[in-house]
């Protein structure tokens, strides 16, 4: 099996990767402009491109079985919020790049495409007042952010390239979590830093899913040939004073916990349909584990807390 793959070394693209090659399947990835990719344990056939350049896109496609859509044109360290001040630009390179890189693949007969969306095609009021139920995948979309819009807007697409004779699927992820190359891009790295100096943390909560988890989702939708449409990747719900905690059993210290955020948040996905084609996430030992990994790297590049 050939898979195209774009947004090889973003932080959820590094992830695809590793499971792809694990898998054995032969990887090609475009290498953006003025960087050398670096961490891959494994061969990957590396292109020159973008999603702003069609022939860069038709090469990538030709041959290929499957793609793999992970990239993302944003602003640093901003999803929501990604467009900065210029959407035009924001829109003709991630909404109009997408629709062109889904032409080159059905003219090139790509069995199937698979796009990373997110729980940002909810918005944080789409609820049913009074309900507190989970969104499932029957969910009527209603962006309130831009980044959210574009998602929904692909997903639409993906229905229409679908009917066209090529099987397409949007994985939608929750936030991801999990040890990435380089190290410094690792989330939570900062509010692990934060608590083991004894300083407060704002009370946050959200969904969490492990980079490895959404690698084995986007692998099962790629071989299930029963796979298409929408599936939603989500694993645990967390808080800031969660993660505060588990760093204080870990160092055996105590310290200020950040309250219980005011509310649970309203975009949080059933992820039932993807259980049922066999998908397990970590759940709770994973976190545990992959905390466990971070604070030893905050420690280790920390040699002067007061709590060792």
């Amino acid at each position: 099996m050939i898979v195209a793959v774009t947004g090889a070394s973003g932080y959820v693209g590094r992830f695809i990767i590793a499971e792809l090659q694990q898998q054995g399947v032969e990887i090609r990835a475009w290498q953006r402009a003025g960087t050398e990719p670096v961490g891959f344990s494994g061969p990957i056939h590396w292109l020159n491109g973008d999603l702003r350049s069609p022939e860069a896109m038709r090469e990538l496609v030709s041959g290929a079985d499957a793609v793999v859509h992970a990239a993302f044109e944003h602003q640093p360290g901003r999803y929501r919020g990604g467009e900065g001040s210029d959407l035009a630009a924001f829109l003709a390179a991630n909404l109009t790049g997408t629709l062109n890189l889904l032409e080159a693949a059905r003219l090139a007969e790509v069995k199937k495409f698979i796009f990373l969306s997110s729980r940002a095609v909810f918005g944080q009021d789409n609820v049913v007042p009074g309900v507190q139920e989970e969104v499932d995948e029957e969910r009527q979309a209603c962006p309130d952010s831009h980044y959210g819009a574009y998602k929904a807007a692909v997903e639409a697409f993906l229905s229409s390239w679908s009917a066209q004779g090529m099987t397409c699927c949007s994985l939608r992820t929750t936030g991801v979590y999990g040890l990435t190359v380089p190290v410094e891009r690792t989330k939570w790295l900062a509010l692990i830093q934060a608590v083991l100096q004894g300083e407060e943390c704002a009370p946050r909560g959200g969904t969490e899913v492990h980079g490895r988890d959404v690698a084995q989702a986007v692998w099962l939708l790629l071989t299930e040939p029963s796979a298409v449409g929408i599936y939603h990747c989500s694993d645990l719900y967390l808080t800031s004073r969660d993660l505060v905690q588990m760093v204080h059993q870990l160092r055996g210290i105590q310290g200020p916990l950040p309250p219980e955020p005011a509310q649970r948040p309203s975009n949080i996905m059933d992820y039932r349909k993807l259980r049922g084609l066999g998908w397990q996430p970590g759940g709770l030992p994973l976190l545990e584990s992959t905390m466990e990994q971070l604070v030893e790297i905050v420690m280790r590049n920390n040699k002067n807390y007061g709590c060792q």
